[in-house]
């Protein structure tokens, strides 16, 4: 046998507030999963993770991740042994790991997730800027020398950046995101309906042609059903579109003029599960007066951009990884 087969295939993770994926080696995205982590309330001990069913009794799931960050290192670290799991098959493999790292890449933020990566048994750790990865995993030529701009929009983070000459030129990260819709539908529902509905039912309706979700009259208690509209999902994705728009358009001001009419003539891609929701596209367009599309993949683009990188490390520049 192989003595690197019991170190484990490479990997990359996608470490994101929503959903964890992890990409091994020659094989692709295997493990897709929730970034949560369930408690027994009676013992206080972990008693599911990600996909997996709780088991019967009181318990409060959490989710560990926020902006790609782990602000609880100690559920965010036992999450991802699970998934690692999970995805090698046996415990105790030792692979190189490929993250993206959502912020500064010369801060403490670096460090801490290098640190979190050694913590579950990492033999190396590769550290990708988010926007990079997300552009390479969009398609978009970042090794040529025109500028590509990468909107990413997550559960509670949006980063926008621009590529080129294999390099991130400028990039910026703003606290709002796909949950910030879905808090709003709920929200205007409650406003213009006067029903109440879950977050659930509010995420499924924002990407999907009018319809008609379950809802509670908060009154009475009785179960009703409302219809949502493209023009309630509209009114809730106002402010947030407006936010992105306006932090993109700030960064084309700040580019060279040359890069700037790339970014006009080329205009944005769209990526992140946010990137779903019905008619953003078509709003931001119309705020940023530049081309939006969605990358093929939006929800796998970060993930399959770091596969891009793990599958062959040495075949990437340098200057993409930002720290071995």
């Amino acid at each position: 046998m192989n003595p690197l087969r019991l170190l484990g295939r490479d990997v990359a993770i996608d470490l994101g507030a929503a959903s964890t994926q992890i990409y091994v080696k020659g094989k692709g995205i295997v493990l897709n999963e929730p970034s949560v982590v369930t408690r027994s309330l009676a013992t206080g001990k972990v008693v599911a993770v990600g996909a997996d069913p709780a088991p019967k009794g009181e318990t409060l799931t959490v989710r560990p991740v926020s902006g790609g960050l782990p602000y609880d290192g100690d559920l965010t670290r036992h999450m991802l042994r699970h998934f690692l799991k999970k995805a090698h098959g046996h415990p105790f493999a030792r692979p190189c790991m490929v993250i993206a790292l959502p912020s500064d890449p010369t801060g403490i933020i670096g460090d801490a997730l290098s640190n979190m990566a050694y913590d579950i048994e990492a033999r190396r750790v590769y550290l990708v800027h988010h926007g990079m990865a997300a552009a390479m995993g969009a398609g978009l030529p970042v090794k040529e020398a025109t500028g590509n701009m990468v909107i990413d929009i997550g559960c509670d983070t949006t980063r926008i950046a621009v590529v080129s000459c294999g390099a991130v030129v400028a990039a910026r990260s703003l606290p709002v995101g796909g949950g910030d819709v879905t808090k709003a539908l709920v929200a205007l529902v409650r406003r213009e309906h006067g029903l109440v509905i879950t977050e659930a039912a509010a995420e499924d309706a924002k990407r999907r042609k009018p319809l008609e979700v379950p809802a509670v009259d908060p009154y009475t208690g009785e179960r009703r059903t409302v219809t949502i509209s493209a023009e309630l999902v509209s009114m809730a994705t106002k402010t947030p579109a407006e936010r992105i728009a306006r932090a993109a358009a700030d960064m084309v001001e700040g580019l060279s003029p040359d890069l700037a009419l790339d970014i006009a003539d080329r205009g944005a891609v769209l990526t992140g599960g946010g990137s779903l929701l019905r008619g953003l596209g078509k709003r931001l367009r119309q705020e940023l007066g530049i081309p939006v599309q969605r990358a093929e993949r939006p929800v796998e683009s970060v993930a399959l951009g770091l596969g891009r990188c793990v599958d062959d490390l040495r075949r990437i520049p340098g200057r993409l990884v930002i720290r071995p």
